[in-house]
């Protein structure tokens, strides 16, 4: 762990303890070159642990570069591996002199049981929902500890929901147009930016690798 980020490791374990077992705290190392985790509290929510990597949609704040108007990041959801969803927040470690951050302090708050008793509540009222979310980024929503295959499948199902597809719709068998949409929107969650993405996109739109590279050129 960076010197300068060993003071957040104690305090990682200490709003784990004070805040309890239905928040996550993590603490990522954005000095190294895999910028992993380097101190966790109450993992459970996520199935992480130390050594993991960065999120999607972390990847996306570094690439924006958010952290060069603004200190934190708040109120966008996460999903865990079992589909948990949760409300979190990201605090950029900075460094003077150092033109990145030199971390991220992340917080999950698990607000399953939450969320489905306010859907349900405002659905009864009549209510509309209100979006306060901070970010730059259309829906944006973070995948903690997905294998990078299920993120994808995941991203393609909802695509594919969007253009109309039933859910057993084979992606292989769209055209060309189509699958260049599909490509599209991956890219719009940050898909490609993560290491191994270009091949099991191929392998799922039955394209060859190359094919993947002129589909988002011609975005």
């Amino acid at each position: 762990m960076y010197k300068l980020l060993e003071p957040y490791g104690k305090l990682v374990t200490f709003l784990g303890e004070a805040l309890g077992e239905n928040v996550e705290i993590a603490l990522h190392d954005l000095t190294t070159k895999e910028q992993e985790v380097v101190a966790i509290a109450n993992n459970h929510l996520s199935g992480r642990d130390i050594g993991a990597k960065l999120s999607n949609l972390s990847l996306h704040y570094l690439e924006s570069k958010q952290y060069k108007d603004k200190d934190f990041v708040v109120n966008y959801k996460t999903t865990g591996p079992d589909g948990k969803l949760m409300r979190s927040a990201t605090y950029f470690i900075k460094e003077e002199g150092r033109e990145t951050p030199i971390g991220m302090l992340c917080i999950n708050v698990n607000i399953s049981d939450y969320e489905y008793l306010e859907t349900t509540i405002k659905r009864i009222l009549g209510i509309k929902e209100n979006k306060d979310v901070e970010y730059k980024m259309d829906n944006p929503i973070e995948i903690l500890s997905s294998p990078l295959d299920e993120m994808i499948d995941m991203y393609i199902k909802e695509c594919l929901e969007q253009m109309g597809f039933p859910s057993y719709f084979l992606v292989e068998r769209l055209n060309v147009e189509e699958k260049i949409k599909v490509v599209k929107y991956l890219q719009e969650k940050g898909t490609f930016k993560v290491k191994g993405a270009i091949v099991l996109v191929a392998e799922k739109l039955a394209v060859s690798e190359p094919t993947i590279y002129r589909y988002l050129k011609k975005m």
